[in-house]
């Protein structure tokens, strides 16, 4: 392949990982606490790609991309089931694994059989003091949360949500699937002070879909308008290589 070709090559793989990372987005709109994910190109190429207009093709810029999150604030949607906790402002609900604490937005939980709260997957939700053990025969109506995450059972408080913040850190989380983060070993949380739990309400995706949709298609027809200047460019080598061979 010629230096012009793997710079196109180059310049197509790019595009098929913002692809990528636009698909991710549009599948998970609906999906409560989901933050969006970003594909940062290197300067050049966001050059290029702003200059482009009626050419579609990003021809000769080689592709250097970082992934990150998008942690926004998702608009908050009433859901009146006493164990939906909408999230509003910066920070984290906490919970337990066996490789060590997870991070989330999405605040769907259930009640396990050991009468503990977990998240959808089944994670035991972490509280200031370790697992919040609910009183036997507790059901989810029964329940009173406040919005500094006091856990009220009646009259009796059962524990307190352990809400984690990483201030201006928090690009530094990884996203560990299914709505999940992890730290890295060396970033520890603070107490999320200015985090409000809403009771009875879900945090919506921060994706806007039309956005998405439209970033789709322009991405399309980017990468359909390189494949075909790849291929013009693959038949003029053969050309010439078939010329070269008569001679």
């Amino acid at each position: 392949m010629t230096g012009g070709a793997e710079k196109i090559a180059s310049g197509i793989n790019g595009l098929l990982k913002q692809l990528d990372v636009v698909s991710h987005n549009v599948a998970n709109a609906q999906t409560a606490g989901f933050k969006k994910r970003l594909l940062t190109f290197h300067q050049e190429y966001q050059k290029r790609l702003e200059a482009l207009r009626g050419d579609c093709s990003v021809r000769n810029v080689p592709i250097r991309t970082d992934q990150t999150v998008d942690f926004s604030q998702g608009m908050l949607i009433q859901t009146e089931r006493p164990l939906d906790l909408g999230l509003e402002g910066r920070g984290f609900l906490t919970v337990q694994t066996s490789g060590g604490p997870l991070y989330t937005r999405s605040g769907c939980l259930r009640i396990n059989e050991l009468g503990q709260l977990t998240d959808l997957g089944g994670r035991i939700v972490s509280g200031d003091n370790g697992p919040i053990n609910l009183p036997p025969g507790t059901g989810e109506v029964d329940l009173r949360i406040s919005s500094d995450g006091m856990i009220r059972a009646g009259d009796a408080e059962v524990g307190k949500l352990r809400l984690a913040d990483f201030g201006d850190q928090e690009d530094r989380l990884i996203p560990a699937g299914m709505g999940v983060f992890a730290a890295p070993a060396d970033l520890r949380p603070n107490p999320a002070v200015n985090l409000k739990i809403r009771q009875g309400y879900q945090e919506g995706s921060n994706v806007q879909m039309v956005r998405e949709l439209v970033n789709m298609v322009s991405l399309s027809r980017m990468y359909e308008a390189n494949m075909n200047v790849l291929k013009r460019q693959q038949e003029n080598a053969q050309t010439v290589l078939g010329v070269a061979n008569v001679t």
